[in-house]
């Protein structure tokens, strides 16, 4: 039989706590839940945000960690296993296995959950399990809310990158668009993509060889094509964006497109406005891509003049539908950065908020005991590091006190666990009120133990908050009827005080105490001893 308990959390927290990505935390647990059973198989279920539906995020064996983002669908074994635990996690003998279901909530709701499989029965201790479901939550949210805040900060680099790109490439074209420099300049400077298709019909009718313009743009998905600006039979830029029709219905550019050619010049052509003829010249349609992907169109012609068609037109019109087809590119991108950064922003700051909360959470959790609210092991040993140095700098005395509770098995056998962890918590309570000096710390060791850590405290000083100890829990006069020493719950503690002359030799002292513990039990108990 394996034991889910207490030591297994710290180990467990201990363990997944300094990885830095989501793969780390799931090799980390997968390797804990080895060494508690060798033949353990793990797996992190998240709920859908919109369904009750089930998915797997990791597979973790002990020969093989699969992570899968985004994640996937369940088999219909794994579907099968996971509601029958839901329904009643009992760690029945199920297909030659024994199951645990730890519950995964994240802001109050449960949205996954860690499944362990294996061929050993468990026995779980319920604070340990939920303590260990507590540090798991915390730290899959916590690198889950990286992982998104990864993928939003690569969409968004991608982005500035096309960006990039785009305003480098219209620099280049720039410099050899002589004749469509100063109305580039001015599309460039326009404050929208309306005021841009105002001004680029404008200015291109006033400044270049030919006498009406329109522009249109399509949906390549749908087929449909809308008008924006373009200029009526008298050269008057109008409004057009109340025209939308399919394609199809327009032949030239239909056949401009679908040959993805950049133009298509008609000689001696009908001219057309609002669907009837008005004469007859020379028209182009001039394609506008992005990338492979059609955009829209340009019409023009020489309606009201009647210019004659000169050899650069094929040239130029070609140059003036890059050059819009890169504004239109341009303007769409900073449009969409602007609706990406003010989301990014949003959502960076959210999950700022989520993850120092997340973290504060899980700092006080790894370093106070879930039981009795006082520090735990972790910071003891953090703490008894720091004091060390400190009393190794200085020279000055350094004092470690060990408490046990006396025939704490007895008091557990005979009044059941409950009233033992009750019993635990009053005389930690009972214990942190005995030396409140800056510095001294109380901490639950493990178990029944307790220790006092008291920098700068010589020999006497220990021995008196040893006797205080001891009779501030006399003073509780908790009912113990199975103890020779007592009619009521008491301690003995045992202490080392020493002047540390080397670094990292800490477990000396706890040795040291321990054995002065010994002595203190092998006097008949109820006592303090102090090398």
């Amino acid at each position: 039989m394996i034991a889910l308990d207490y030591a297994f959390c710290l180990k467990t927290g201990e363990a997944i706590c300094p990885q830095e990505n989501l793969n780390a935390f799931c090799l980390a647990l997968g390797q804990t839940f080895s060494t508690l059973a060798g033949d353990s198989h793990c797996q992190i279920l998240l709920k859908s945000e919109r369904s009750s539906d089930w998915k797997q995020l990791a597979d973790i064996q002990p020969d093989n960690l699969n992570v899968a983002l985004p994640t996937v669908e369940l088999n219909e074994s794994n579907q099968a296993l996971l509601l029958n635990l839901l329904a009643a996690d009992d760690h029945k003998l199920r297909n030659n296995l024994y199951h645990l279901l730890l519950p995964l909530n994240m802001r109050g709701e449960l949205l996954g959950c860690l499944v362990i499989s294996t061929s050993q029965e468990i026995s779980v201790d319920a604070h340990a399990k939920s303590m260990l479901a507590l540090l798991l939550s915390g730290a899959l949210d916590s690198h889950l809310q990286h992982q998104l805040l990864a993928c939003e900060q690569a969409k968004h680099k991608n982005t500035e990158k096309k960006l990039v790109q785009e305003v480098c490439s219209q620099k280049g074209l720039l410099e050899q668009l002589h004749i469509l420099h100063k109305i580039s300049l001015r599309l460039w400077h326009a404050h929208s993509m309306d005021n841009m298709l105002h001004t680029a019909v404008y200015e291109c009718i006033h400044a270049l060889d030919f006498d009406r313009m329109a522009i249109f743009l399509l949906n390549s998905h749908t087929g449909l094509m809308r008008g924006t600006y373009g200029t009526d039979i008298e050269g008057k830029v109008t409004n057009e964006q109340w025209y939308c029709t399919a394609i199809h219905e327009h032949h030239h550019a239909k056949t401009t497109l679908d040959k993805k050619r950049h133009i298509t010049i008609n000689e001696d052509s009908e001219l057309y406005h609002d669907s009837k003829e008005v004469g007859t010249g020379w028209n182009a349609t001039i394609s506008l891509w992005d990338g492979d992907e059609p955009i829209g169109w340009i019409a023009c012609d020489n309606l009201i003049t009647g210019t004659p068609l000169k050899s650069y037109h094929s040239e130029l019109l070609k140059l003036l539908g890059v050059t819009m087809s890169q504004h239109l590119i341009q303007r769409r991108a900073q449009d969409d950065l602007k609706a990406l950064n003010l989301s990014l922003e949003h959502r960076v700051a959210e999950r700022t908020s989520q993850l120092e909360d997340a973290n504060k959470r899980l700092n006080q959790i790894s370093r106070e005991d879930s039981l009795t609210h006082v520090p735990n092991r972790r910071m003891l040993d953090e703490r008894l590091e720091e004091e060390w140095r400190r009393a190794l700098r200085y020279q000055t005395p350094l004092t470690i006190l060990i408490v046990d509770i006396d025939h704490f098995k007895q008091y557990n056998d005979k009044y059941g666990h409950a009233l033992g962890d009750q019993c635990l918590t009053q005389v930690a309570e009972a214990l942190s009120q005995v030396e409140r000096r800056a510095g001294a710390l109380l901490a639950r060791f493990g178990g029944e133990e307790f220790v006092f850590l008291l920098p700068g405290s010589n020999r006497e000083n220990a021995i008196s908050v040893a006797n205080r100890a001891l009779e501030a829990v006399r003073k509780l006069e908790i009912p113990h009827g199975d103890s020779p020493v007592a009619p009521f719950v008491t301690i003995s503690a045992g202490g080392k005080t020493t002047i540390p002359e080397k670094p990292n030799n800490q477990q000396q002292l706890f040795i040291d105490a321990d054995v002065a513990l010994y002595e203190a039990k092998s006097a008949g108990k109820n006592q303090a001893f102090v090398l």
